[in-house]
């Protein structure tokens, strides 16, 4: 599939399946799946035998494109919600992490007289907005908040443990919850 941006802006997903991107004088921006996603991703090819991930080409001349992190809260609650399906575990999560590792590999591009960021990161507005809708709501316990703001503006390795430390946070409020209900 193309996906073509020809002096004008495009802001969408990042998807798993080929594509290619096409930035003419223009501004792409994308937003990498979350880890939840890739996960999911990484079965359906572990289950029709593709271990490969999908490759992915940006050709972007006079223009610029992004691809940034989804934002923290959006990470935490799609993994929350496949720990409360019972599809992941958070005693996978290191493995889990190592075998995602080759998904970034299937990324490839060119850049003539533009810009080409490959690990942008949400805004602060973005991250705090988010943080503060999901608590209001309820989404978020205020254990799994604190830590998660302190995570506002860190990438990588970081990041995810960030993540994973709000996540931990939240299952182990559940669970005194119902040890005191019980």
């Amino acid at each position: 599939m193309i996906n073509i941006c020809i002096m004008s802006g495009h802001e969408g997903q990042l998807r798993s399946e080929k594509k290619f991107y096409l930035t003419l004088m223009g501004q792409c921006t994308l937003v990498r799946p979350t880890i939840a996603q890739m996960i999911m991703d990484q079965r359906g090819r572990e289950r029709n035998s593709n271990q490969s991930p999908a490759p992915k080409f940006f050709l972007t001349i006079m223009g610029n494109t992004e691809l940034t992190c989804p934002t923290l809260t959006q990470e935490y609650l799609d993994l929350r919600e496949m720990i409360d399906s019972g599809s992941f575990s958070l005693h996978n999560w290191e493995q889990t992490l190592i075998e995602l590792t080759n998904v970034d590999h299937a990324i490839a591009s060119f850049t003539l007289m533009g810009q080409f960021d490959e690990s942008g990161l949400p805004s602060e507005n973005d991250e705090v907005d988010g943080l503060a809708l999901h608590r209001h709501l309820g989404n978020l316990c205020e254990e799994s908040l604190n830590i998660l703001q302190s995570g506002v503006g860190l990438g990588g390795a970081e990041r995810r443990t960030i993540i994973y430390r709000a996540l931990v946070a939240d299952v182990e409020s559940e669970e005194t919850v119902s040890r005191q209900i019980a």
